[in-house]
C-alpha cells in the first residue's frame, strides 16, 4: 500500500506513530507499505477515517481524495478540500452548494474557461466529497459559482445535513448504510472505536432507515423549470451509459429504471441537474467495466 506511506509522511506521522493508532505493531505499517501483506477490512477502515478518505481509494489506482485540507500537500496523488462548487438553476434564486477537492475546482474551472459554444461536452460530472455525483447540464442552468474555503460565505449559504465538508470521510456514509443494512458484518468488519463513530453519527443527525434509503437509492432530477423528482434506484449503470450517450449526442434522451421496473425517458433539454449518491456511481462504474 503505497498510498499509506504517502498519507502517513503527509501528516508527519512515524511508523509508530500510525501503528500506535491503529493498535498494531510498526512492523505491521512497515509491511503494509512495502507491499508484504495487507491489513484487513477492520483496520483499512479504520485508516480510511484517521485520513479522511476511503477503503476503496486506499486500494484502487486512482488519486486519494481527502475531506481535510493539510496545507503543505503538493503530492498529486492526494486530492484535498479546496472548497465548495455552487449550482443555481432557471427559476431559482437559491444556489445548490457542495464540497469538492482541489483537483475538481481546478478542473471545473478549466473546463468552463474553454468551453465554446459548438462544443460536443455539454454535460459537466462533478464528484462532490459529501458523497454525491452532480451531472450538470451546462446549457440549462443560471450559473456555476467555485468557493475558496478562505473566501466569506455568501448570504444565501445553508450548510446540508452532514456539515461543511460532508461527515467527514468517504468511508462513513458506507458505515452507515452497513449499519442499517447489514449490522453483523458492520460489528465483525468495524474497530470498536469506529462503532463508537458511527453511533453518535447516527444519533446525532438522527439518521433512519429512510434517510440511508436516500443516500444509497435516491436519485434527484432538477428539471429546468425549477421543479424537482425524487427517483429511487439500485443499478446506475444504465443511467451511466445514458448520461454518455447525451455527453456525445448518441441520444436526447435520459433513460433508467427504477426500483419499481419503471423505465424513465427525460429529454435533455428539460434537465439542469442530476444529483446522485456516489457510492452508487461507483458500483455502476465497476459494472460497466466489467461487461466492457
Amino acid at each position: 500500500m503505497e498510498k499509506l506511506k504517502i498519507l502517513r509522511k503527509l501528516y508527519n506521522y512515524k511508523q509508530k506513530d500510525l501503528a500506535a493508532m491503529l493498535n498494531v505493531k510498526s512492523k505491521d505499517i512497515s509491511d503494509w507499505e512495502l507491499n508484504k501483506s495487507q491489513p484487513e477490512l477492520k483496520i483499512l477502515r479504520d485508516i480510511a477515517a484517521i485520513f479522511g478518505t476511503s477503503v476503496y481509494d486506499l486500494l484502487n489506482n486512482d488519486v486519494v481524495t481527502m475531506t481535510s485540507w493539510p496545507l503543505w500537500n503538493t503530492d498529486k496523488r492526494i486530492d484535498s478540500f479546496w472548497g465548495h462548487i455552487g449550482i443555481l438553476l432557471y427559476n431559482s434564486n437559491v444556489i445548490k452548494w457542495y464540497p469538492v477537492t482541489s483537483a475538481t475546482a481546478n478542473r471545473v474551472e478549466c473546463d468552463l474557461h474553454n468551453d465554446q459554444p459548438d462544443t460536443e461536452n455539454k454535460i459537466l460530472a462533478v464528484e462532490t466529497l459529501n458523497n454525491r455525483l452532480l451531472f450538470i447540464n451546462k446549457s440549462k442552468i443560471k450559473k456555476i459559482s467555485l468557493l475558496d474555503d478562505a473566501s466569506d460565505a455568501p448570504k444565501d449559504w445553508e450548510l446540508p445535513w452532514d456539515g461543511y465538508q460532508g461527515l467527514g470521510a468517504e468511508e462513513y456514509y458506507n458505515l452507515i448504510e452497513e449499519y442499517f443494512f447489514n449490522y453483523e458484518h458492520f460489528c465483525e468488519n468495524t474497530s470498536e472505536k469506529l462503532q463508537s463513530i458511527i453511533d453518535e453519527l447516527i444519533k446525532e443527525n438522527r439518521i433512519t432507515d429512510d434517510d440511508v434509503l436516500e443516500l444509497i437509492n435516491h436519485v434527484y432530477i432538477y428539471f429546468h423549470d425549477n421543479t424537482t423528482e425524487t427517483i429511487s434506484i439500485e443499478d446506475a449503470s444504465a443511467l451511466f451509459t445514458s448520461v454518455m450517450d447525451i455527453e456525445y449526442e448518441i441520444n436526447r434522451f435520459i433513460h433508467f429504471e427504477d426500483l419499481n421496473g419503471e423505465i424513465h425517458f427525460i429529454p435533455k433539454e428539460s434537465v439542469g441537474l442530476i444529483d446522485t449518491p456516489l457510492y452508487l456511481c461507483k458500483t455502476g462504474f465497476h459494472k460497466l467495466s466489467d461487461n466492457e
